[in-house]
């Protein structure tokens, strides 16, 4: 009965909402299971971004480490074991950490190399679960098994090689169409039970390993598991790994071994009962959770003994004078800003409670805008008043290691990423988020699907002015493809062309001779100049249209997107028609965008660009919060039909080139990312609706479709929310 002696958070990296798809789940699940079994311990499973209730003395956090690598958990020992090298791991964050187990001596010594205490402990199983006796009766020997999916991060070269030599592997797991015949393919998923059952029918389990995990010696639990079940295991090579105690495990240098391996155990003669449980002893002798969860609390009682926490991010520091800078003054790109802003940060955390008064900077706005400007601000704010919020150290915290992270060479698992995905990376880092995209969990992608079909209209609105038409060009080839599509406006307006050289600019004119054609700086992709570059336009305009020549190279995926978009917003005259008379009778319309397309369906929410949305809310004064990932909309892609008020808090931004960061093919975490969500933020928050819709000719999301026959439903359908999505 557990006694409140010692209780153990156990983290994993997957979400409480996906939990159950993540292996790491069930893994932690027997570990807290083998705890609950020691007398006067307990323990329970906590996800990532969870904070528990904990009670200093008693409580401990282990981490099981997957991709990504969170923050100790402050005031209570924090132990690591990392069964997966993380994607980063900045030496300042391990040494915060008050045990650090990995899973192989190979890596052990990598980290000690770089002065980081470590202990080896290999991965274990769960023997009371994976169990000969699991095989149902009369069930049929499994000659060759595998159980895992295929990715471009894990080909698994051994399971493909084996069957392009002509083993019948019987292959479970996501992601292996096409790289194998479908004859091989028995399913996509296997629950936990049906594992156990699986490896005690098998005679051999394959285990290939990911390239990032075998390179540092690391022998997953599938081995552990399928010896446990009683199946022989051939594994790929895990560079100095040694089991003499495990025979039944056989590791092949390549091809030509694997063969020889496999060929000797499926003519050899099947394995025995007696056998099974004889390898299934040793596993729970020596690769068991109930061992793991010994050696745990062993650590964990020592650490509570010795009162060892994880420091404060606030340190205080000698008394100085400090001069605050302008928080609106960013470097020449976005991660020289961010870098600047945290060491003010951590500089101003250190001397708070110790300082005199500093004089308010007076404000400034120059550079490029970054994540870090409106922490800078806050922070800033707490020194002039000498207080010491709560929230100055998760801000300290995130400026703390931001600085980390741009130390690679200090680093025993740097930052290396492309040029197009640092500003990105360098956000995430910041917010402690895992580097690669994730859903958010208060995303539901359904709401996007509502739109409204237009119904054909012939005849159109005269307008008082003419309709400002703002094209950004920076592929010049797509030039005769808008001139078409524009000639389905059947309105006078005025088309303001945007390029980056002359030479496209000449031919630029040549295909849209009407065009008033500029040629901007290459920053800020279609915004800058669309919004800026153009600015002095919007004023001799009440309705103006938004398009870009869009090109999406780094994902194939996204091929239909533009077409998508303009089947929504050009689709024909009579499409036309229909937008601009909405707009003439609905006062308060301020945005007409597309539908999502499906490509960006899961994208479309803040992703890692909301810190700089802060910053342009607070240079626009808006009053009311930013929404949360639930209700935010936008134009994703930032083609539109827009009311030129409801755009006009953005327009008097007045941001020039210099504000955004020098282009590198960034997909995501800047200003220009930024300003597309907050197109959506701003309308709202001025009392403007919006409303995403689909070409009278378009089928697309039929179950999302709403058919208004008359504007007067359009707006008593926009009134009541019906396009909204939260």
């Amino acid at each position: 009965m557990f006694d409140d002696n010692l209780f153990i958070h156990i983290s994993v990296n997957a979400l409480r909402g996906n939990g159950r798809s993540w292996g790491d789940t069930q893994f932690a699940e027997g570990l807290v299971r083998a705890i609950g079994r020691i007398p006067g311990c307990g323990a329970a499973l906590l996800f990532r971004g969870e904070v528990p209730d904990v009670t200093p003395g008693r409580d401990v956090v282990l981490r099981i480490v997957g991709p990504y690598l969170e923050e100790p958990l402050p005031d209570v020992p924090n132990i690591l074991w990392m069964i997966t090298p993380p994607n980063l791991a900045t030496a300042g964050m391990l040494r915060r950490y008050q045990h650090i187990f990995t899973g192989a001596q190979l890596m052990t010594d990598y980290f000690t190399s770089f002065g980081i205490p470590t202990t080896p402990l290999m991965q274990a199983t769960e023997p009371s679960h994976f169990h000969p006796s699991k095989r149902e009766d009369g069930a049929a020997d499994l000659p060759i098994i595998f159980v895992g999916s295929y990715a471009p991060r894990a080909e698994r070269p051994l399971v493909v090689e084996a069957v392009q030599s002509g083993f019948d592997v019987k292959i479970w797991g996501m992601g292996w169409e096409g790289i194998v015949p479908d004859r091989y393919i028995q399913g996509t998923r296997v629950n936990y039970h049906e594992l156990a059952a699986l490896y005690a029918r098998a005679r051999v389990v394959l285990n290939s390993h990911a390239p990032y995990m075998a390179g540092y010696g690391i022998m997953s639990n599938r081995s552990y598991d399928a010896l446990s079940a009683g199946a022989h295991v051939v594994s790929d090579l895990i560079p100095g790994y040694e089991v003499p105690d495990l025979p039944e495990l056989f590791q092949a240098r390549g091809r030509i071994e694997m063969v020889l391996h496999l060929n000797t155990l499926l003519t050899s003669p099947p394995i025995t009962p007696a056998a099974r449980l004889d390898m299934h002893a040793r596993v729970q002798a020596g690769y068991s959770f109930d061992r793991r969860a010994e050696q745990f609390v062993q650590v964990a009682r020592r650490l509570l003994a010795e009162n060892n926490v994880p420091p404060c991010a606030v340190r205080r520091a000698p008394a100085r004078a400090l001069d605050l800078s302008s928080p609106g003054v960013g470097g020449e790109t976005q991660s020289q800003g961010m870098l600047s802003a945290a060491r003010e940060i951590t500089a101003i955390a250190g001397q708070i409670g110790n300082m005199s008064q500093p004089a308010p900077p007076a404000e400034v706005y120059g550079g490029v805008i970054h994540p870090l400007m409106a922490d800078l601000r806050q922070v800033q704010r707490f020194a002039r008043t000498l207080s010491d919020p709560v929230q100055l150290e998760q801000i300290a915290a995130g400026a703390r290691r931001l600085q980390e992270v741009t130390d690679d060479a200090a680093n025993p698992l740097p930052l290396r990423v492309a040029d197009f995905e640092r500003d990105a990376m360098l956000t995430r880092c910041l917010r402690n988020m895992p580097l690669w995209a994730h859903q958010p969990q208060d995303y539901v992608t359904e709401t996007r699907k509502r739109h409204l079909v237009l119904q054909p209209r012939r005849e159109a609105p005269a307008p008082a002015r003419p309709i400002g038409v703002f094209l950004h060009l920076y592929y010049q080839e797509l030039a005769p493809v808008f001139a078409k599509r524009l000639a389905q406006i059947p309105l006078p307006l005025s088309l303001y062309v945007s390029t980056d050289t002359a030479e496209k600019a000449a031919q630029i004119e040549r295909a849209l001779p009407q065009a008033q054609v500029r040629v901007l700086p290459n920053r800020g992709r279609d915004i800058f100049p669309k919004l800026y570059g153009f600015g002095d336009a919007y004023a001799d305009h009440d309705i103006v249209l938004h398009l870009h020549g869009k090109k999406s190279l780094h994902s194939s995926m996204l091929d239909e997107w533009l077409s998508h978009i303009l089947d929504c917003l050009l689709g024909d005259p009579a499409d036309v028609n229909r937008i601009l008379s909405l707009f003439d009778s609905v006062p308060r319309l301020g945005i007409v965008m597309p539908v999502v397309h499906r490509s960006v369906l899961n994208a479309a929410h803040w992703g890692f660009n909301r810190d700089i949305g802060a910053e342009l809310a607070y240079r626009m004064g808006m009053a009311t919060p930013l929404p949360e990932n639930d209700a935010l909309q936008f134009p994703a892609g930032s083609m539109f039909w827009a009311r030129t008020a409801a755009l006009q808090p953005i327009l008097d931004l007045a941001l020039e080139a210099s504000h955004f960061p020098p282009e590198a093919g960034q997909v995501d975490g800047t200003l220009a990312h930024a300003v597309e969500r907050m197109l959506g933020v701003v309308c709202r928050a001025g009392g403007y609706y919006m409303l995403p819709v689909a070409g009278s000719s378009m089928r697309y999301y039929p179950r999302y479709q709403q058919k208004l026959g008359n504007n007067r439903a359009v707006a008593e359908a926009l009134a009541q929310g019906a396009f909204d999505v939260c």
